[in-house]
């Protein structure tokens, strides 16, 4: 008997919570700042919840915002302000992004279109980026490919690289902010991608599996490698939220990977997030795995579940950026997963900042590129291991040069 979906069904207090806001921070506190971060804009985050009342009003508030700005970036390329026109088209993206989020229904026509929406306008970003951006998409088994994006740093000759990777319910174009980018301007390539249960993979019906995430992973490294503007000695990844797990998974699985960082922590286990957290995290996943039915989900995941094992495969240097009060991820799962890492080790635990980190992020985002820079230069001694406590009102710089 197919377990009853007891919790899959409490859409109205979603509903609820988001008629009691002005935006998303009362179901994800500090996401506001992380958006913003992103490249979202503050006028069109505004469009959008001044029109949502309920869960199921985002995906056409967020289309609406994103066709009006499509609009204006044909209008502009056909006057000719190209610079203008691309800084729209990647708005747009964003928002079309969005639009796709919460329907976790593959073949939905409300979710294609917004894909095809997503796709249309990020490929003009590319177009009109004057060759800095490039878009590409290998194989990584039998007729399954992943998807990335590289951002080419500037100046010549072969450079540091981050591959960066989303979270769960994240996507490639909204992860890496071609007009603020703390990798870029510190002489850093950006490569972000979907891996299997991701944007561009869902769509393709490529799901998330065990194993495959890390294979995806490493198509696009062999693709980084073979360009004479990557370094193939100082390639990083950064994840993100359930992109921290994958980061370490890649890590463990790929030698030619030198560091890995994990902001948003999500290294615990999965008990927290699928069955205490909101509902609609579960409902996600179960899309981007291709399941339907609960109880054979949860089955499934019981395989998934054994990230400190995967620890004691990473050894090269590890950094993860969270708060103390992750509804996701508590502190006693970050010294679980800390315990069993191999290499070297630091810990920036923020006090009372919760999962998205939006009220920290234009600290930790420049300060992680910094961190991850140095290890790719100069690497950390055997046995490293510092964690640094921020308490609240304090900024990690007191703490770097206390």
């Amino acid at each position: 008997m197919a377990k009853p979906q007891l919790r899959g069904d409490q859409g109205w207090i979603f509903d609820n919570f988001l008629m009691l806001s002005d935006n998303e921070d009362v179901l994800h506190p500090g996401i506001m700042g992380t958006r913003l971060s992103r490249g979202f804009m503050m006028e069109d985050l505004h469009a959008v919840y001044t029109k949502v009342t309920g869960r199921r009003s985002f995906p056409k508030a967020w289309a609406k915002r994103a066709t009006a700005l499509e609009t204006l970036a044909k209008a502009a390329e056909g006057q000719g302000r190209i610079v203008t026109a691309r800084q729209l088209y990647h708005r747009a993206a964003l928002c079309f992004g969005r639009a796709q989020h919460l329907i976790p229904v593959h073949g939905n026509a409300q979710k294609e279109e917004s894909y095809r929406s997503l796709y249309r306008c990020y490929d003009k970003v590319i177009e009109l980026s004057d060759g800095v951006m490039e878009k590409h998409s290998p194989e990584f088994a039998s007729g399954q490919k992943t998807h990335a994006v590289f951002h080419k740093a500037p100046g010549d000759g072969p450079k540091p690289t981050m591959l960066i990777i989303p979270g769960m319910d994240a996507i490639k174009e909204d992860v890496a902010n071609p007009y603020n980018n703390d990798y870029l301007t510190r002489g850093m390539n950006v490569c972000a991608i979907d891996g299997p249960g991701q944007g561009e993979c869902n769509s393709n019906a490529v799901w998330l599996t065990e194993d495959n995430y890390q294979l995806a992973a490493s198509a696009v490294i062999d693709w980084l490698v073979a360009r004479d503007d990557v370094d193939a000695e100082r390639i990083g990844v950064m994840g993100m939220s359930m992109g921290s797990r994958w980061g370490v998974q890649v890590g463990a699985h790929d030698d030619r990977v030198k560091a890995v960082c994990g902001q948003m922590a999500n290294v615990g286990t999965f008990d927290t997030i699928f069955e205490q957290a909101q509902p609609n995290f579960k409902r996600i996943f179960m899309y981007m795995t291709g399941y339907t039915d609960e109880a054979e989900f949860d089955q499934f995941m019981t395989g998934m579940d054994h990230l400190p094992d995967v620890a004691k495969g990473l050894k090269v240097p590890h950094l993860l950026v969270a708060g103390d009060m992750d509804e996701l991820c508590a502190p006693a799962d970050i010294a679980t997963f800390r315990e069993n890492l191999a290499g070297p080790s630091e810990l920036w635990l923020y006090e009372g900042i919760f999962h998205p980190m939006g009220e920290v992020a234009a600290e930790i985002y420049p300060a992680m590129a910094d961190w991850l820079l140095t290890t790719l230069n100069e690497g950390r001694p055997s046995g490293y291991e510092r964690t640094v406590y921020v308490e609240e009102g304090a900024t990690l710089g007191e703490y770097e040069h206390g």
